[in-house]
């Protein structure tokens, strides 16, 4: 098994009630080869806010002859998955977020890179259960969306010749995302090709 540690550098500081779990966003990652045409990346974090460590699981198959892979999120019995056309050496990646530095709990940002651009699934957790706030497709350069940590998340969203943003405030319950004000269409936006 190969081990890396990936560049994710959290400031205790800014983070808030729990920072002295700030080490634990900043967790060590390992990848293993791909078995059985999976491919496996896990992260070790706490989600929920218990001061225990969860293990998230990520595995994607080898994609089918159309191209699509399912790719699978697992923290013991909880599961998110879902299908996707996806590129070959295409990036398939979970990281650990932060959207609102006034709660405990973080939350799961899965993207995966697909020829338009990528797709970003953020995801919250609860005990035995994986639950997906929001799906943002169109981001550029498979970046993450803007996360201020005050609870809004705000991506970009390309449509056509241009580009808007749009605004999401994570519910009370941490299990929901509702929309804000739309900033509107703004002109002249080009869409970036994708990184490959």
């Amino acid at each position: 098994m190969k081990t890396r540690t990936w560049g994710c550098r959290p400031k205790a500081a800014s983070i808030g009630p729990g920072a002295a779990a700030a080490p634990l966003l900043c967790a060590l990652l390992l990848l293993a080869d791909p078995v059985a045409g999976k491919e496996v990346q896990r992260l070790y974090v706490d989600l929920d806010g218990d001061s225990k460590v969860e293990a998230i699981n990520l595995s994607a198959t080898e994609p089918d002859a159309s191209g699509r892979s399912q790719i699978s999120v697992r923290i013991g019995s909880a599961l998110f998955s879902t299908e996707h056309q996806t590129v070959p050496e295409g990036r398939i990646e979970i990281r650990a977020i932060v959207i609102d530095r006034q709660r405990s709990q973080r939350q799961l940002a899965l993207t995966v890179e697909q020829s338009e651009g990528c797709v970003h699934h953020l995801l919250a957790y609860t005990p035995r259960r994986l639950v997906r706030l929001l799906p943002i497709r169109g981001e550029a350069g498979c970046s993450l969306p803007a996360l201020a940590g005050d609870g809004v998340v705000e991506a970009a969203v390309w449509e056509g010749y241009g580009g808007s943003k749009e605004r999401y405030r994570l519910g009370t319950d941490g299990l929901s995302m509702r929309p804000e004000s739309r900033s509107g269409h703004e002109v002249g936006l080009v869409r970036p090709t994708p990184a490959r």
